[in-house]
């Protein structure tokens, strides 16, 4: 929801031998973009002709995601299908197992550091590349509402620790680092209202996954909620717009955005 990469800070380099960077563009769904830039994997991606160090490999398909080294340069980094899960030093065995069946969504760990402080990580699997994610819950950005509905401090820290959150209508959310837009629902669009830049922002986030291990199929995204905040939003953007003679275009090219899966209308 809040980028911590900026674009300008892409290794290109590295994203042109991936043949993601060719002739000044950049070869990525925008959504995938987003994900990166967000500090978010990318869906699986098929990678052609790869060379390194003497090696060729014809084809690979493999998540990307972006890490910040301790000198500050952006790299980027590769998450391959592995063959069978890779361990993680935090979990026992059974916890592991649960994770790859698919029994236990995640799994909250806490550790004291060297420097005798308390830690606490929560640990995901991602099915795909067979591979166990950890993510620092206290760096997760959580909208402060959702379909026009606050949420309580409770719900906030459900929310980054990857526990499942239910909005009074029912419709349930909840955060998954390795998804690329980030977050899993039981409808397949919400209005996340986020702090950026000071002030309460909408955004429309679509196309989302179901809930993990859910019976039931998605239900219909445009709720009774949904709509009323989409409406709020829309005069918003109206209210906002500067007297011009090209507004109806202006207003096409913001509902094409939308269209795409992200729309944003800032408020004050």
């Amino acid at each position: 929801m809040e980028n911590i990469f900026f674009e300008k800070e892409l290794p290109l380099t590295d994203l042109e031998k991936l043949g993601l960077y060719r002739d000044g563009s950049l070869i990525l769904e925008r959504e995938n973009l987003d994900a990166l830039l967000s500090g978010r994997r990318t869906d699986l991606i098929t990678l052609n002709e790869l060379q390194s160090d003497g090696f060729r490999i014809e084809r690979l398909d493999a998540k990307l995601s972006l890490d910040r080294t301790p000198e500050g340069k952006t790299t980027i980094q590769l998450h391959p299908i592995y063959k069978e899960a890779q361990k993680h030093p935090l979990l026992i065995d059974a916890e592991a197992d649960q994770l790859e069946l698919g029994t236990l969504s995640n799994v909250q760990k806490t550790y004291h550091t060297p420097e005798g402080k308390k830690k606490s990580w929560v640990i995901e699997y991602d099915p795909e590349t067979k591979e166990f994610i950890s993510y620092d819950p206290d760096k997760i950005k959580v909208p402060e509402k959702v379909n026009g509905e606050t949420l309580s401090d409770i719900q906030k820290e459900l929310y980054r620790n990857g526990g499942l959150v239910q909005l009074s209508d029912g419709t349930l959310l909840q955060h998954r680092a390795s998804e690329r837009k980030g977050i899993l629902s039981d409808r397949a669009a919400l209005v996340l209202s986020v702090l950026l830049d000071g002030g309460l922002s909408y955004l429309v986030v679509r196309g989302l996954r179901n809930i993990l291990n859910n019976p039931n199929p998605q239900k219909d995204e445009y709720s009774e909620a949904y709509n009323h905040v989409r409406r709020d939003m829309e005069k918003q953007q109206i209210e906002n717009m500067p007297p011009n003679p090209n507004v109806q275009l202006q207003d096409n090219n913001r509902k094409s955005q939308q269209n795409r899966g992200y729309g944003r209308a800032t408020s004050r």
